[in-house]
This record gives C-alpha cells, structure tokens and sequence, in this order.
C-alpha cells in the first residue's frame, strides 16, 4: 500500500491511497452540488473540517486554517463570513467544532486557544467560556460539539479525556468520561452528535468504531470494528471521524481513511456507503465534515480538496 504524509495542523495524520473500496447501494445516491477551492477569499476554503445546518437548511463550515466561519444557502452560495486568527473575542486559533442551538445561535471550538466561542446567525460575538486547563470550565483542545434537544452543550475535551456540559449560556454543568471509566476506552474522539431520544454518540476514531452513550455517560453500545481497504465491508471503519443523525435516526459516518461515507440505521446496521465523486480523478478526497440539511440532503467537507459536496440519497 502506497503511503504519502500529509501535513494539517488539524490533525497530522498520514493518508492511505488505494484503488477501490467495496461499496453498496451507491447507485441511490448522487452528488448535486459541489462548490469551494483553495483559498481565502469568500466561498473558499484552508482545510474545512466540521459543517452543520441551521433550521432553515443554512450551511455554517468551519474554515480552519482560514481561521473562520463561513455561511451558505443550502445551495452554495455565499452568505457571509467572520473570525481572524488571534485571541481575542471573535478570533480563532484554528476553530475545529460547530453546533447550532434552537434559538440559531452558532458555537465554534476554538481548538488551540482551548474555548468555546458563541455567536449570533450573523457572527456577531456573544461570549465564550474555557482556557487551558483541567477545572471544570476550562478545556485541553476541545474538538466536537452538539447540542441536545434542551440546548444543552457537549463539548469533546480531546485532552482532558471527558465530554463536558455546558448551558447555552456557557455555564458549567458537569462532565464524563476517562480513557477508562465510562466503559470503553476512548483514544481521542473527535466529534460527537447527539440521537433523537438523547443518546450522545462518540466516533472513537483509533479504535475504528463508535460509542453510544447515555447523556450522563453510560455505555449503551459500541458499533463497528475494524476494517480497510477494498475488502472493507458495510459497518467497519478505519477512523470514523464525523457524525450526523437525521430526522428518523439514522447515523451518517464519514468513514476517512475508507475514503467513504456511511449511513446506518439507528440500530447500527449498515445501510448505505458512498465514494465522493472525483477521488480517483486527483486522490484529494478526504471526507471530514457531515451534516443533514432539512430536505434530507447530505453535506459533506473534504478536508484536503477544500471544497464542499452537497448529496442526494
């Protein structure tokens, strides 16, 4: 297996290219937008990593080495954009996480100045919580966020090894987890969605499967095991790194290093599972970001051709 190093300050890891991947049920489903290329100006993008939706199916991505976030129309077209690189409110030292409450204010994880930013729909600065630290209102590089359906926030704390709890005024409410005690080990996830009754789901990306969680931290179940390669089947991942649920329950999984997306049902069951168009055109293809638009259309970031795909099922 042929290996290239790819250099992200997101993530650093190396990137396996190899010729086919065992796929099912993909004639169903259709790319209909793709928009993006490399670059800082608006509806451009330095390595885009999480996207999510607003209720009336606004795309929000975070532009991370852009330090920024932009917003589109569900049909790719740019709306507006904020953040800088820098400390101050507003700013971002590489932002990684996004979430939307019901009210249609938007929270960025500020990764490496280790907070959480909040905002209005038009970016405009709210307050922010975290520092450097192990307390409970500080944070070691938190990476994903959700928010439930009470507008509870939960926030990865990559480092301290813990999901946190947050008001949507950015108010401590309590934490869970270790790499031991909540039932599994967890190996650094990375994003995190919450299930329609409540359950938090986990993609523990190192051991190659996801954890289901009640919201106080019991383990429910684990889903997915390893596995790589065109031999690869429906349910086995090689670092689940984004997650989303729809309406009806169903998981979405960007499965990166399959180089695939997969949609399970809310048991865990292997549905559907897609390449991205172009990935044997340039081999950039690196599926990152996920999230479901109202009309039950899938958005995915590709992390290294900076662009986003819109898609129908």
């Amino acid at each position: 297996m042929k290996k290239y190093q790819l250099i992200s300050l997101t993530i650093g890891s190396v990137l396996f290219l190899f010729g086919s991947v065992d796929v099912i049920a993909q004639s169903n489903v259709a790319m209909i937008k793709k928009w993006g290329e490399f670059g800082d100006k608006p509806g451009q993008f330095k390595f885009p990593t999480m996207i999510t939706t607003d209720k009336v199916s606004n795309i929000y991505v975070v532009d991370q080495h852009n330090h920024r976030i932009q917003k589109f129309d569900s049909d790719g077209n740019f709306m507006l954009m904020w953040g800088k690189f820098g400390t101050g409110a507003g700013e971002f030292n590489y932002p990684y996480g996004i979430a939307i409450d019901s009210k249609g204010d938007v929270y960025v994880s500020d990764m490496n100045n280790n907070r959480i930013q909040k905002f209005s729909s038009k970016g405009d600065y709210i307050s922010s919580v975290g520092s450097y630290g192990t307390g409970d209102a500080e944070l070691k590089y938190p990476y994903g966020i959700a928010i439930d359906g009470s507008d509870v926030l939960y926030v990865i704390d990559a480092f301290n090894y813990s999901i946190k709890k947050f008001s949507s005024d950015l108010k401590f409410i309590s934490k869970w987890g270790s790499p031991e005690s909540i039932g599994i080990k967890l190996y650094m996830p990375h994003e995190i969605a919450i299930t329609k009754d409540g359950n938090v789901i986990l993609s523990d990306r190192q051991n190659h499967r996801l954890g289901v969680f009640t919201k106080d931290g019991n383990l429910v179940k684990r889903i997915g095991e390893y596995g790589e390669g065109k031999d690869a089947k429906g349910g086995q991942f090689s670092e689940p790194h984004g997650l989303a649920v729809n309406a009806g329950g169903d998981i979405f999984v960007t499965d990166r290093y399959n180089f695939r997306i997969q949609k399970l049902n809310s048991n865990g069951t292997p549905q559907v599972q897609w390449l991205a168009s172009g990935i044997f055109e340039d081999d950039k293809y690196f599926p990152l970001g996920i999230t479901i638009g109202n009309e039950g259309s899938v958005y995915i970031t590709d992390h290294y051709a900076h662009c986003i795909q819109k898609y129908k099922l």
